[in-house]
């Protein structure tokens, strides 16, 4: 009882911090995968324009980013991009009653902690939270890619990526060890060459819900570009690390069976 009467004092303090601040705008990002990779493309792509705080390492639950906000927000930042992590039912929606997400990424639904969710439908409704949690000005930016998340539908705003029938989708994709190249179509049809450090077409999916979000945000394509260029990777999560005549792709932080074909695929 003592724990939960100081935790709930900490809470109300990082809800008292976000109501001070209307002009922030905030970015929900989760999914069963790549939430984590997505949140930092998204925070370096929007520090081309913007003052960006967000949630550092893996601080996706509830006491993390409110340790976050308590610890790191200031006045000055424009954009908090937060990520969200779950393991039960609910889990999501208590921090989106924290922070008041204006917009979301929902980058992907899989079989990931059925041990506490006990089926994927009950995944399904705990990442959707977040979309549920946006106000009917919101947007959220969905993988479409994901026959979880495509077939969902919500009351918010939707803008696609991921799929070829989405307003965002990377097409002539080609990996090797100096790392990724593809082309994206902005929304006034333009295209626009990209390149990344980063390899796999799994990370060049989750840049573009990145850019997708920042493009959104205000952030000028050009600048974009330019940021996705200086893109690094995340720790663990398929980054390449060059030793005397070997190089390996550590992709030892966490998996799951689509996690662990895109690492094969990649290697291929």
């Amino acid at each position: 009882p003592v724990e939960q009467s100081i935790n709930r004092k900490y809470i109300e303090e990082a809800k008292d911090i976000i109501a001070g601040m209307p002009h922030l705008r905030v970015v929900g990002v989760t999914g069963s995968y790549g939430k984590t990779s997505v949140k930092f493309y998204l925070g370096k792509i929007l520090s081309a324009r913007y003052n960006v705080l967000v949630t550092p390492e893996s601080y996706n639950t509830t006491l993390g980013v409110v340790r976050t906000i308590r610890e790191s927000m200031r006045a000055t930042h424009d954009i908090f991009v937060c990520e969200m992590g779950a393991r039960n039912v609910g889990d999501i929606r208590e921090i989106c009653e924290i922070v008041r997400p204006q917009y979301g990424i929902i980058t992907s639904i899989g079989p990931q902690h059925l041990e506490s969710f006990k089926t994927i439908e009950n995944i399904v409704a705990t990442k959707f939270e977040l979309a549920d949690s946006l106000p009917n000005d919101g947007t959220v930016f969905l993988n479409m890619s994901n026959k979880y998340i495509a077939d969902r539908k919500v009351s918010c705003r939707v803008v696609g990526y991921g799929s070829e029938k989405s307003e965002w989708f990377a097409e002539d994709i080609s990996v090797s060890a100096q790392g990724s190249r593809f082309t994206i179509r902005d929304p006034d049809g333009k295209k626009w060459a990209f390149r990344t450090k980063l390899i796999g077409e799994h990370n060049v999916q989750n840049i573009t819900g990145a850019i997708a979000a920042a493009y959104e945000l205000g952030v000028p394509m050009r600048d974009i570009v330019i940021q996705v260029w200086r893109l690094e990777s995340v720790p663990h999560r398929l980054n390449l690390v060059r030793g005397a005549g070997k190089t390996f792709i550590d992709d030892a932080y966490n998996s799951n069976p689509a996690g662990a074909k895109a690492a094969l695929d990649t290697l291929c």
